[in-house]
């Protein structure tokens, strides 16, 4: 049976077993790791081969501390709070899971000792809006690689679209300039957790042969 805390060189056990890693041990990151993940990154395909990106890594542990506390005010939004409880007590497995990861990973946030946030940067035609289709599509094909990556390392991540949130925070701590558009912010340490597997969806249930709703068992 695979180490589910250690990395693999093994592309279907990193694809099968990469998952969702909201705590992390204290343990200092080597930046040769962090240089490992983010080249995954870059190497991922972008239309036109334009390479929208930059990379901002964060290990400052009081920019980090001014992240998770940014976040923490959303949480004391008393609605907010009362749609988590109401989510966790009597709410769908998924809600739960959703809303108690949720809970869990800000709490946790500040202990992760790395932040990366991937940045669409100086986009160019057909559209210069970083909220385009394109521009995600090539931003988060990079997240995507870098994710893996660090999996394959046995670092656990988890991919954050709360950017928005903490936007002004971001950008006086870490002078993000005007032309670059934080895309997520990826939390990245050695687990507190074990990795995978993953629980997803039958294959079959979400494919469609030649035609919407046409669907065929998998052999």
């Amino acid at each position: 049976m695979a180490d589910l805390k250690s990395g693999t060189n093994d592309v279907w056990e990193t694809i099968y077993t990469q998952r969702a890693i909201r705590r992390w041990k204290s343990d200092e990151v080597p930046d040769e790791l962090i240089w490992k993940v983010i080249e995954a990154g870059t190497k991922a395909p972008s239309g036109s081969n334009l390479q929208p990106w930059r990379f901002v890594v964060i290990k400052d542990q009081e920019t980090r501390d001014a992240i998770a506390a940014q976040l923490s005010k959303g949480l004391e939004n008393p609605g907010l709070q009362s749609m988590i409880d109401n989510a966790i007590k009597s709410g769908t497995k998924g809600e739960r899971l959703m809303m108690t990861g949720a809970r869990g990973l800000f709490e946790n946030l500040a202990k992760a000792p790395v932040f990366i946030v991937p940045c669409i940067y100086q986009i160019a035609s057909p559209t210069q809006d970083p909220t385009s289709l394109l521009a995600g599509s090539s931003i988060y094909q990079a997240v995507q690689n870098m994710l893996l990556a660090a999996r394959a390392l046995g670092l656990g991540t988890v991919m954050t679209t709360f950017q928005g949130a903490v936007d002004e925070v971001l950008r006086e701590h870490c002078g993000i300039p005007d032309e670059a558009t934080p895309a997520a912010i990826i939390p990245l340490g050695f687990p507190d957790a074990n990795f995978g597997p993953t629980n997803r969806k039958p294959v079959d249930e979400v494919t469609n042969w030649e035609r919407w709703n046409v669907t065929k068992a998998r052999d």
